[in-house]
């Protein structure tokens, strides 16, 4: 379930790329998904035929209705950058986002339903083997040895993604980043909620492959998969994300509050770019 939700979330992802990548990378994004489920799953080729037409009736819909979605919502962020930003405007444009993501998620769950009845046990154990060693490679990159080495690796991320947007930081803004990363470090607890939902999905999937369950309990059974990654039944990490949302919330509206022309400038500019190629792929 988490891999499905990662791949779709690419399309809100593509402002990390450059504007050139962001035509490429959606045009063929069909192919790129049905690579990527691939790599988890090792389709056969009836599967892959079966999962083809589907992933390409999905991106049309995705082509003409969530990408004016976009639009607009860069529009309001747009605006925003125009004038002082607020914690409570900056969570809004988080939820837009969440919204965006979970409105893909329903669209596809036909396709999950569909495609998961046919996973042999040698498929599912793949699966596993796939999860555990992207649990490890996650672990490399972000439960280093210490809290310092940690918070080291998140400042790093954090401030290329900061001058992305906004060009070179300051020393005060990134001393802005450091303070809202203190507050941030706690892989054991992320850890924790991955192998929560490597084991939903895993239960999720078998269950699918039940003859005597309808479609519509299927349905159900993976809408509720979904729920649980927006609202964990893992009490300590639920309350551990929400912390950090509304203090990502706030280092959004202190980091936007110490920029200077040139930077609101360069941010502006960032997002009219983002802007057309959405504007233009809708077009396609």
């Amino acid at each position: 379930m988490r891999i499905i939700k990662n791949i779709f979330i690419l399309a809100l992802a593509f402002s990390t790329l450059s504007c050139s990548l962001v035509k490429t990378a959606y045009n063929n994004a069909p192919a790129l998904i049905a690579w990527r489920l691939n790599d988890y799953f090792n389709f056969s080729e009836a599967q892959k035929a079966k999962l083809k037409p589907a992933l390409q009736e999905l991106h049309a819909w995705h082509r003409k209705t969530e990408l004016p979605r976009y639009v607009a919502l860069l529009n309001e962020i747009n605006n925003d950058l125009s004038h002082e930003v607020n914690a409570q405007t900056a969570c809004q444009r988080i939820e837009s986002i969440k919204s965006n993501v979970q409105a893909i998620q329903t669209k596809f769950i036909p396709v999950i339903v569909d495609v998961a009845d046919t996973l042999s046990d040698k498929q599912l154990q793949h699966f596993q083997q796939k999860l555990e060693k992207r649990n490890e490679e996650w672990k490399e990159e972000w439960w280093q040895e210490t809290v310092e080495e940690q918070q080291e690796v998140r400042l790093e991320k954090s401030k290329d993604y900061a001058e992305k947007i906004y060009g070179d930081l300051n020393e005060k803004q990134i001393t802005i980043l450091k303070q809202s990363i203190a507050h941030h470090s706690d892989p054991a607890i992320i850890y924790a909620e991955i192998l929560r939902r490597d084991e939903d999905a895993l239960n999720i999937l078998k269950a699918l492959r039940n003859p005597a369950a309808s479609i519509e309990e299927k349905t159900q059974l993976v809408r509720a998969g979904f729920e649980r990654m927006q609202h964990s039944p893992n009490l300590a990490y639920q309350a551990h994300i929400d912390k950090i949302t509304q203090q990502t919330c706030e280092t959004i509206a202190n980091l936007h509050a110490s920029t200077n022309a040139k930077q609101r400038l360069h941010a502006q500019q960032w997002i009219e770019d983002y802007k057309t190629q959405f504007t233009t792929l809708q077009s396609k």
